[in-house]
């Protein structure tokens, strides 16, 4: 159950039917139905050669990934109602603020008709029925529409980490958190931004080589190529996903910031105060002073110093290298993976 009473092993959106069902069961539903519907359509109107085209096509490859949109889709929403609570716990007073995610099936149909206008510019509509149903243009609408739902869930919980970090917390001391109690909202978004990347890598990795299942003729492997609509597509949603990672760590950074100034602010004249003391008893050369008031200058200036150093060690950026490195191979280690096996396939196969 989470923080604002919905129950996340229910299906989240969709009529009352689905939403009284199981997640597994409505997200199978959702995900495999519609689209082997519209298929077996596309397949009756221009039946292409073999029956394995039927059992094995882009159907069920683009339905396989709609399931991941929507265990994504709950991985979000579980994971904003727990900053949610982190929130609560932080906040002056202030928890009118819902960070939950709402489906808007307004602003979800307006993502999936920019989405379809650009697939249309990048790769024009067939002109007839036949060549409609055979490259399965109802097929790939009706995935675009699950995409557009992943995006706007992606992109309002972005917006929601970006609005409670503006929220007057009650940060924690620097000598316990050098995030002052902020890291959880670098975490959410590298997390969020993590299940986001893995369309595009999983994309890229498939435009390198094609898997050609015959019934009866088994299997074949050829390799493939990244066409330039669908490069210019991703690199879209890529630009897209990078801009709302980074909306909400732009504010958090720039709080860190303020909060390390305020801190040098009362620290820095205190620290200058007992150098320029050091400087003039040196420059005096005073000797009768006692060991007891040089020893207690000395500590002073030693504690001072070290606090000082202590809040230039506070970050101003609400995560470590640490989840900066997991986050870069997330990027970058499936890509070169997947033009290594395609390597592989071409010097095994001999193609």
């Amino acid at each position: 159950m989470s923080s604002d009473g919905r129950d996340s092993s229910r299906f989240p959106v969709g009529g009352g039917l689905l939403r009284g069902l199981p997640f597994w069961l409505g997200a199978v539903i959702v995900s495999f139905v519609p689209t082997k519907t519209l298929s077996t359509i596309d397949f009756v109107l221009a039946p292409p050669q073999g029956i394995g085209n039927l059992i094995f096509d882009d159907a069920l490859f683009l339905s396989l990934i709609m399931l991941y949109f929507l265990y994504a889709m709950r991985y979000i929403t579980r994971r904003i109602d727990r900053l949610g609570e982190y929130v609560k716990d932080m906040s002056l007073g202030n928890t009118t603020l819902h960070l939950g995610t709402s489906y808007r099936l307004s602003r979800v149909f307006l993502i999936w008709i920019i989405l379809l206008g650009i697939i249309t510019l990048l790769s024009p509509i067939p002109a007839t029925i036949e060549n409609v149903a055979l490259e399965q243009i109802p097929v790939f609408a009706y995935f675009f529409l699950i995409l557009a739902l992943f995006l706007f869930a992606y992109g309002s919980s972005m917006l929601a980490i970006y609005r409670a970090g503006r929220l007057p917390f009650q940060l924690k001391p620097f000598t316990e958190d050098r995030t002052l109690g902020l890291k959880p909202f670098g975490t959410a978004s590298m997390r969020l931004a993590s299940v986001y990347a893995i369309f595009p890598i999983i994309v890229t990795i498939t435009q390198l080589f094609k898997i050609n299942v015959e019934v009866p003729g088994g299997v074949t492997v050829e390799p493939g190529h990244l066409e330039a609509g669908t490069a210019i597509f991703l690199g879209g949603l890529i630009l897209v996903g990078i801009t709302l990672f980074l909306l909400p760590l732009v504010g958090i950074h720039r709080r860190l910031q303020e909060a390390q100034r305020r801190e040098l602010d009362w620290i820095t004249p205190s620290y200058t105060t007992l150098v320029q003391r050091l400087k003039d008893r040196m420059s005096r050369s005073d000797h009768l002073e006692s060991a007891d008031e040089k020893d207690a200058l000395a500590s002073e200036l030693s504690a001072v110093r070290q606090v000082e150093s202590d809040i230039h060690l506070i970050q101003t950026w609400p995560f470590d290298i640490g989840i900066i490195t997991r986050l870069a191979t997330v990027l970058v280690l499936p890509p070169i993976l997947g033009v290594i096996a395609r390597i592989m396939i071409l010097i095994f196969l001999h193609i």
